[in-house]
């Protein structure tokens, strides 16, 4: 009887073997991952940029927004079970999880969303990342607990992208944390309080962030006890760091030059997804003479963005159009606006009044001044320098001089924006990255390039002013209808096309790299790099949801159809040994 009992147990342990997820939770209790900047205390009033393009991700380790994603234009529901409007879409009724608690274990109710939306609103200046999708479009302006669970959200005009912004960004905060921060920007010293996957448990400032996993989580236990993050800024040492085993994961893109060695690889996998990143040049358009859109019209004639994309990507991305949005994103213009002409642009120069040359070839203003910039860009960026000094060869050849200057970003962060509103940043041309949000954004083009003044945040990119411009995206962003808001965007779009205030040089694919001897649940979740909650959770993790390899999940591992093949021969063996060792024990009794 015993024999028979430990058979059927060690094939019962076998069929759970084949359903397990192939990295368990013991080995995987620790992942190290290289975090390419420091971000405070993680909140959505005091992160910093430092961890960028990865610093919304980061967030929502430890927040949680009522939708999931932001790169969706139908996201899926998360915090919130549904989310409702009214006729004219000015009036949003949200039903939300009963099963939600915070990290300190106080429940979750509609008094936390409705304290979120009014809190935001109070300190619009403190979160721009955020607080201006209820401060300005959509404009929040009241809201209604119905019980604890369903709250009903009033909006100045119809907010027909709300399930999008803010429903599936705006990080949702706790009343009882924050209802007495009067300075959220200056609320770094407390550790933060979410509901989502990990709270963070210890910060060491500038160096590490160690993160515990929310064993009450509402989409189930993450699958990695804890996660460390040591701060590792330069890319060279961040992925020497992985080659060595000393980092699991690096959230920094892989440099080309890396890539195809880490392919071939026994010991580190290549992860590839989209991104919606983008590498592009900032005009101060208000300075002379690169207020002349056809000055500005003319360098991106001049710029080869195919061959860039070619050297500095290795064909690992797209080349930049002239109308801005990633061309995946949901609210992309649908014909692609990007052209290389040099001749065309020595023609545009011409007949701008920059016909004459100095003796070096570079042409003059009418007013005899060289049209030579120079171009900001950080010296932690060794892809944005080599694309910037590729541009400077290019736009030569038309007779403009461009001067690249690698500066820290905290010394650019202060020059992109002018010191007193009416005046002018110090700088002629910047380079910089975007990362999904300005990209699926809807009112993205509103935000960026909307004439500074009270709406958008203009002046802290182009300070670009056209009123054509404004009153198309003002429309689009106040309409209720989708349908009638693509139409608006993608006007809006050829707009820019024509006036040039930015130019995306090249859209990067997203490709990162990881340890196999380390966690194998990683995804490349659309818009999102793997350094996202659902690279954690089991439902999602090493589910190939969005473009990565498949690894770890028990779900997953349910829709693999060797392994229903693998459960039914186990099944059959069970039922046959059963039906024998009950034969023979049968027999032996008599």
């Amino acid at each position: 009887m015993r024999s028979r009992g430990m058979l059927v147990a060690l094939l019962v342990s076998s069929l759970l073997l084949a359903l397990s997820p192939t990295a368990s939770t013991e080995e995987t209790s620790r992942v190290t991952i290289g975090l390419n900047g420091f971000e405070n205390n993680i909140t959505p009033f005091t992160h910093s940029f430092g961890a960028f393009p990865n610093t919304h991700d980061l967030v929502h380790l430890v927040y949680d927004s009522l939708f999931w994603s932001q790169a969706r234009d139908d996201p899926e529901p998360w915090l919130a079970e549904s989310a409702e409007p009214s006729e004219d879409y000015t009036t949003w009724t949200v039903s939300l999880r009963d099963d939600v608690t915070w990290h300190d274990g106080t429940p979750f109710t509609a008094d936390d969303v409705q304290f979120s939306m009014e809190y935001y609103v109070e300190h619009e200046a403190d979160s721009g990342r955020y607080a201006h999708h209820v401060g300005d479009m959509p404009l929040y302006e009241d809201s209604e607990i119905i019980d604890d669970h369903t709250i009903r959200l009033d909006f100045a005009h119809p907010a027909g992208q709300f399930r999008i912004m803010p429903g599936a960004d705006l990080p949702i905060l706790p009343r009882h944390q924050w209802e007495d921060v009067a300075e959220p920007g200056a609320f770094t010293e407390e550790l933060p309080v979410g509901t989502g996957p990990y709270r963070v448990a210890e910060i060491v400032s500038d160096q590490q962030y160690r993160f515990e996993a929310n064993d009450d989580y509402f989409q189930g236990r993450p699958l990695v006890d804890e996660l460390v993050m040591p701060i590792i800024q330069e890319p060279a040492a961040a992925f020497a760091a992985l080659q060595t085993g000393d980092v699991d994961y690096v959230s920094q893109n892989v440099p080309t030059e890396l890539i195809e060695a880490f392919d071939r690889a026994d010991d580190i996998e290549v992860l590839r997804g989209t991104i919606f990143q983008s590498i592009q040049l900032y005009f101060n358009t208000p300075r002379e003479p690169l207020d002349d859109p056809q000055l500005r019209k003319a360098i991106a004639l001049a710029i080869d963005r195919e061959e860039i994309v070619e050297t500095v990507l290795l064909g690992n991305g797209e080349p930049g159009r002239d109308s801005y949005m990633h061309p995946e994103s949901p609210w992309a213009i649908d014909e692609e606006i990007r052209q290389f002409d040099p001749d065309q642009a020595r023609d545009l120069l011409d007949e701008a009044g920059y016909d004459q040359m100095n003796g070096d070839g570079i042409r003059l203003t009418p007013d005899g001044d060289p049209l030579a910039f120079t171009v900001l860009v950080s010296s932690f960026d060794p892809q944005g320098i080599r694309t910037s000094q590729i541009v400077a060869e290019q736009v030569s050849e038309v007779g403009i001089d461009l001067e690249v200057e690698a500066l820290d970003p905290a010394t650019i962060g202060q020059r992109r924006r002018a010191p007193e509103p009416g005046q002018e940043a110090d700088f002629d041309i910047r380079v910089g990255g975007l990362e999904a949000h300005a990209h699926v954004d809807p009112d993205a083009l509103y935000y960026f390039f909307h004439t500074p003044g009270e709406r958008g945040f203009g002046e802290t990119q182009t300070s670009y002013a056209n009123p054509e411009f404004d009153e198309i995206v003002v429309r689009a962003g106040e309409s209720g209808d989708l349908d009638e808001r693509r139409e608006l965007l993608a006007e809006a779009q050829r707009i820019l096309a024509e006036d040039v205030p930015m130019i995306v040089v090249m859209y990067p694919d997203g490709i990162w790299a990881h340890r196999t001897d380390g966690y194998a649940g990683w995804i490349a979740d659309f818009g999102h790099s793997p350094l996202t909650k659902r690279s954690f959770l089991a439902e999602y993790a090493g589910t190939g949801v969005g473009e990565g390899p498949l690894g770890t999940g028990v779900e997953e591992a349910a829709r693999q159809p060797w392994v229903w093949v693998l459960v039914a021969l186990l099944v059959i063996a069970v039922v046959v040994a059963a039906v024998f060792l009950r034969r023979r024990g049968a027999d032996e009794y008599e």
